[in-house]
């Protein structure tokens, strides 16, 4: 069986987007958080690797052209969505620069070539600006062009995909810039950002007051079996992409909905990447039936798993609300005790603070002597 005839049922299947109880309750929640006038602020979709956040980013992003077509059609150059994936740095730190670079190559900018700092030496003909000038620009010129760029195309919303990866820093002091840049970057273009990622982007909200007045959460969780409602949804779920694998090969998997909740931690984009696998494989082995044990095959290992999960459950805490008496009780007492503490839960103190020792009591042994 050639290429072809695998590639074209497993793409389709892949790109096959479906609506389902809980990224109908995200996307909705979007759009409520948008409202019907865009306002600078910040936007946080989260939840668990593998949910499905980036999709419902992409459908989110669809449906404000869809609002905005007749003004598009009447301004040719209005562009209302700009979406881009942040990348994750080398080494080190989030690279802004990079990300300015992509964001302004990704949409054709015209000239994106010529933003840059031009050494007065450097002569200023057009035959004379190699394409790698661009990335020796300095960061703050690209930051100016791209604020530059979402102004004068009348931008209502930035979506950043893989967001978390802007978290990649080394130290709380970088952390906090990351947060600053981007509340600058949502004032000086007056352009609502989305910020698309895992629960690690809650940081946000623990490390800056200021972007938490500004933000608002939407939280695309998982499925959780021990609501009945949610163990409704994942098997209709469920079934449906039975039903999609079957238009190719016959599956039977709706009967063993515990093992694949199991396998899948009740995230549909981990259930539908493993799906796609198994599709692939089938189609390669010309196998007679896709069931749990062929499934099994192409499963997610466990320790893997627990990780995902270990994430999502401290995520889902992290958004439990507090209660009355817990504010109540931090207004009227304050903060008792105030730790330095960093991301990574090491807690680091200014230099020439040292450490809580206990002070030798009485005289030492050779005074007594």
């Amino acid at each position: 069986m050639n290429a072809q005839t695998i590639n074209t049922p497993v793409a389709a299947f892949a790109n096959k987007m479906f609506k389902h109880p809980a990224a109908t309750t995200a996307y909705q929640r979007l759009l409520e958080a948008m409202g019907n006038e865009f306002s600078s602020e910040i936007i946080i979709l989260t939840g668990p690797t593998g949910v499905g956040k980036s999709t419902v980013a992409t459908a989110t992003g669809k449906a404000v052209l869809e609002r905005f077509q007749t003004r598009m059609a009447a301004e040719p150059d209005f562009v209302p969505v700009v979406a881009l994936r942040a990348v994750p740095p080398t080494g080190g730190n989030f690279d802004w620069k990079d990300f300015y670079i992509r964001l302004l190559s990704g949409q054709d900018e015209p000239f994106s070539d010529r933003k840059l700092y031009v050494p007065r030496q450097m002569p200023l003909l057009p035959d004379c600006i190699s394409s790698d000038h661009l990335e020796r620009s300095v960061t703050n010129r690209l930051r100016r062009s791209v604020e530059e760029y979402l102004r004068r195309r009348r931008t209502k919303l930035l979506i950043i995909d893989e967001a978390h990866h802007l978290l990649m820093v080394n130290s709380g002091h970088r952390l906090e810039c990351q947060f600053e840049t981007l509340k600058s970057l949502a004032i000086e273009t007056g352009v609502t950002i989305l910020l698309s990622g895992t629960y690690s982007l809650l940081n946000i909200l623990r490390h800056s007051g200021q972007l938490t007045r500004r933000s608002q959460v939407v939280d695309f969780p998982r499925y959780d079996m021990r609501r009945r409602e949610d163990a409704k949804n994942f098997q209709r779920t469920l079934v449906f992409l039975e039903h999609l694998l079957s238009v190719n090969i016959p599956s039977k998997l709706g009967a063993n909905v515990d093992y694949f909740y199991q396998k899948s931690i009740g995230c549909i984009g981990i259930l539908k990447d493993w799906m796609t696998r198994c599709l692939e494989h089938a189609i390669q082995e010309q196998a007679p039936v896709i069931d749990t044990a062929f499934a099994n095959r192409f499963a997610l290992p466990n320790r893997g798993l627990m990780r995902i999960l270990e994430e999502a459950v401290w995520g889902e805490a992290e958004l439990a609300d507090v209660g009355d008496d817990q504010l109540h009780d931090l207004l009227k007492h304050g903060l008792l005790v105030a730790r330095e503490e960093e991301p990574d839960g090491m807690i680091r103190r200014k230099p020439g603070k040292r450490n809580p020792l206990r002070d030798p009591v009485g005289r030492s042994g050779h005074e007594r002597n």
